[in-house]
């Protein structure tokens, strides 16, 4: 019935996978958990060698960092049920019905996704720009979610057919950090196939640091500028504001007017209490600028 594939690296996913084992036993499916290790360093294959060992649980080590979208692939050639739960490593599942929630959507033909959540505490300083981020623009309600549906999808949490997923695997041209999820949705959405939003969040346990999510923002915005430089991903907020802008003329003043303000911006990102909207400016600038060059 069930194969929930689950990519790791430097997480420790036992507490995950046993808590998944205990809800698919008890609603009495056919599964399998694939727990695939791409490039951790030794002490969380250490921690998660323990899994290998387990009923229905497959933990298995790559021999090379495969990245985000390969692992996926992987993971979903060797998933030997009809559907296929995609779960991040930096999950946590909260709800005592969260497997039970997704059998009872099924069968299906679409893509299911749950959704996510953030700690409701504010975290350290440190940070605190991911967890206002993820709070303001990724923890959604599945409403709202629902009147963006392939904008709003993300893979950290998600329920596919298996034959959908054969036959429409991760781009794995997109190296590094970013974008992978939203250039999958566009594919969906290009071959007709909804994208079905649910409230069955994970709580997502992985918070950055400032600087991290800082960094791995502008890897992902570069991933954007040649994606979109191909015409491969089109549709995103960054792009769409883009868009507007050079249509009516305004790109080149707008691009001027966030420049007087760089130093203001980037020093948001790293204060105390981090606007969104100026992070949100920051990235607009920064594609600009890529997009430029």
């Amino acid at each position: 019935m069930l194969s929930i594939a689950i990519p790791i690296f430097n997480q420790d996913v036992r507490t995950l996978a046993y808590t998944l084992a205990k809800q698919c036993a008890k609603a009495g499916i056919s599964y399998q958990i694939l727990c695939f290790d791409d490039g951790s360093t030794q002490k969380f294959r250490d921690l998660n060698r323990e899994l290998g060992s387990k009923m229905h649980i497959n933990y298995t080590e790559m021999p090379e960092n495969l990245g985000r979208s390969r692992i996926r692939n992987w993971l979903g050639k060797l998933a030997g049920f009809e559907y296929i739960l995609f779960l991040d490593g930096d999950s946590a599942v909260k709800s005592k019905d969260f497997i039970s929630t997704y059998v009872k959507n099924t069968p299906t033909k679409s893509v299911i996704y749950g959704g996510r959540v953030y700690q409701t505490r504010k975290p350290a300083r440190k940070k605190v720009l991911h967890w206002k981020y993820g709070k303001n623009r990724e923890s959604l309600s599945a409403k709202n979610r629902t009147k963006q549906p392939y904008l709003n999808f993300q893979s950290n949490n998600f329920l596919i057919p298996a034959g959908i997923f054969q036959d429409l695997p991760f781009d794995e041209s997109i190296s590094g950090y970013g974008y992978e999820d939203l250039l999958y949705a566009q594919k969906l959405k290009e071959k007709g196939i909804e994208v079905k939003h649910i409230h069955n969040p994970v709580l997502h346990d992985g918070l950055e640091t400032n600087a991290v999510f800082v960094s791995k923002t502008k890897k992902a915005i570069e991933n954007l500028v040649l994606l979109y430089k191909h015409k491969s991903l089109t549709e995103t907020r960054l792009t769409k504001i883009y868009t507007q802008l050079k249509g009516r003329g305004l790109l080149q003043s707008a691009q001027s007017l966030l420049a007087r303000f760089d130093h203001k911006l980037e020093a948001n990102n790293l204060s105390e209490n981090p606007s969104i909207f100026y992070f949100n400016l920051w990235k607009l600038s920064l594609f600009i600028k890529l997009m430029q060059s």
